[in-house]
């Protein structure tokens, strides 16, 4: 089963995802929590939720490093090719370990675009284990659709 939290931006999907991971402290995966420095939003990181290690997901452009190349650029932002190492390497975890539930903050714009954990995620799909995502309200028909999840729940934020 997949259980989609569903809701807009900063309306409280990452807070929702924790609180099901932290009722029961089963599973693995991850959640993206804001880099905020001096009062001023960052970037994101990926932070795995059983052992607290993260990896800087993304930077807005303008405080991504001079003397590094980003993965890739959307908007604003630009990416860490480390950070979706790091997520990758966590779902590759949960696989090979067979841990469940499985906790992934979140899919949207860079996966339908077969970028970022686009291929991470078809492999997780393709086990039998409990999926927990976020994905903002504008992405959710396309992800059912592109990814064609069949048996999921939403929990709309």
């Amino acid at each position: 089963m997949i259980y989609i939290i569903c809701g807009e931006i900063n309306q409280g999907k990452t807070a929702k995802i924790k609180s099901i991971y932290e009722e029961n402290m089963h599973g693995d995966g991850f959640v993206t929590e804001k880099i905020i420095t001096d009062s001023i939003f960052c970037g994101y990181k990926v932070k795995r939720i059983t052992t607290g290690d993260s990896e800087i997901l993304l930077l807005r452009t303008e405080f991504f490093p001079l003397d590094e190349t980003p993965f890739f650029t959307k908007g604003s932002f630009s990416f860490y090719e480390k950070g979706f190492i790091f997520a990758s390497s966590i779902i590759d975890d949960i696989i090979i370990n067979d841990t469940g539930p499985v906790f992934i903050d979140e899919i949207g714009a860079i996966e339908l675009a077969g970028k970022g954990l686009h291929d991470s995620f078809r492999k997780i799909l393709h086990t039998d284990k409990t999926i927990y995502i976020t994905v903002r309200n504008c992405f959710v028909k396309d992800v059912i659709s592109f990814f064609s999840l069949k048996k999921f729940t939403l929990i709309r934020i």
